[in-house]
């Protein structure tokens, strides 16, 4: 089969060494972990908190998804994979039966595919057409890309779109592209950090559900043809098709448990401190996901936007070309707003805006500026504006009050 093409490969066992060793290796970063996949059902890809030295039986640990099947029968070679993501990557691990290695696409981004091959596929959104695809074949080649839109150009169009940082290694049991002798199999580990996930939002929330199918291409003297066989049940074809994400499986994302959080930060619980004013978590804030607010207002090269303290209104910077002049404007915070309110429009560059913390009684606004933008000698100025506390909050230009300035070309100090 030739599906969609653009199927990316993931490749080889040991991350921190250049050489694979002989037992099921794992990198020397945490790693990411699924419970098994019942046909149609979900994969329970496990995080986990460890030590570098726990790894190794951490990832010989998880549950290994093994029931790989090719056009509705058990697939003629064997596959055994495993999952586990932590905050900073998803980790995956793959051993595969093979008694014939073969791989000669060496070229990154290649055709993968026409090798032996083990494939990973991520559908992030059920209700958006974009994918991943990862590939890794036996001779440890990788191909990577993201899909918009099945169908909308493949592999052809997508493969070089964007550049991916994940890392993987292979090892062979076996000698490759030596059709005339019996080889055992290969084994392939890799790590895709959360920024290869950007274009969706990056790292998932605990509990958050993806789609995914992990596959396989097979080449043999012993076949007619690749072995194709997934973990996914692809049954909406009768010859399997990797790009049918209606058919892919569910993975979960699990938050690490008592036997998978081996490296707490320093006490088994956290006992609650009377009067203590510290604030916050050790977590980063999950990646901010983008969404188009205000699909009825042009907004040209934004700069700032702060909200009117104690009102539904917004304050934005725009330019009309970068590096020029900017526009204050200001709208209601509304997603049907389809127009602006100019409050200030002259020959300056806005950088930044700060009411003043008594807003609602003395209606002070301060402006961080540089200028003029035609040209000529220019300052860096901090500036308050007086704008009324009630309706409709007009701004006085002529209330400027140049608090400090400097000259500046707005770089430089």
């Amino acid at each position: 089969m030739k599906p969609d093409r653009s199927t990316p490969a993931a490749s080889s066992p040991c991350l921190a060494a250049s050489k694979a060793p002989t037992a099921p290796c794992v990198s020397t970063t945490p790693m990411a972990r699924p419970a098994g996949i019942a046909s149609g059902g979900c994969c329970l890809a496990r995080s986990i908190a460890s030590t570098d030295s726990s790894m190794r039986a951490m990832l010989c640990d998880a549950t290994t998804t093994h029931n790989f099947s090719s056009s509705q029968r058990p697939a003629r070679t064997a596959t055994r994979a495993r999952l586990l993501w932590d905050r900073e990557n998803l980790y995956f691990f793959a051993d595969m039966d093979d008694s014939d290695l073969y791989a000669d696409v060496t070229e990154h981004d290649g055709e993968t595919w026409e090798n032996d091959v083990f494939e990973l596929f991520f559908k992030p959104a059920l209700d958006k057409p974009g994918y991943y695809e990862f590939q890794v074949n036996a001779a440890g080649t990788q191909m990577d890309m993201f899909l918009p839109r099945r169908g909308a150009g493949g592999y052809r169009r997508f493969k070089s779109d964007g550049r991916f940082r994940w890392q993987t290694a292979v090892q062979r049991r076996g000698t490759l592209n030596h059709w005339q002798d019996a080889d055992e199999g290969w084994s392939v580990e890799g790590r895709i950090p959360w920024t290869d996930f950007l274009r969706t939002g990056g790292r998932p929330m605990v509990g958050e559900r993806w789609k995914f199918a992990l596959c396989r291409y097979d080449y043999s003297v012993a076949f007619e043809g690749p072995e194709l066989s997934t973990c996914a049940p692809l049954a909406s074809k009768q010859v399997p098709d990797f790009h049918a994400y209606e058919d892919y499986a569910g993975l979960r994302f699990e938050g690490p448990g008592p036997a998978t959080a081996l490296r707490p930060y320093g006490i088994s619980q956290r006992v609650p401190l009377p009067g203590l004013r510290v604030e916050g978590t050790p977590d980063p804030p999950p990646p901010f996901r983008a969404e188009r607010r205000y699909p009825r207002l042009a907004l040209n090269y934004p700069l700032a936007v702060v909200q009117q303290p104690g009102t539904d209104l917004l304050l934005i910077v725009v330019q009309s070309t970068p590096y020029g002049a900017t526009r204050l404007i200001r709208v209601a915070d509304r997603a049907d707003i389809c127009q602006a309110e100019t409050l200030l429009d002259d020959d300056r560059t806005i950088y930044s805006l700060a009411f003043h913390p008594n807003f609602a009684r003395n209606g002070y606004l301060f402006v961080g500026h540089n200028g003029p933008a035609s040209g000529g000698e220019r300052f860096t100025r901090v500036s308050r504006f007086a704008m009324q506390t009630v309706s409709p909050y007009a701004l006085d230009p002529a209330s400027e009050l140049v608090v400090i300035e400097w000259p500046s070309d707005g770089h430089n100090g």
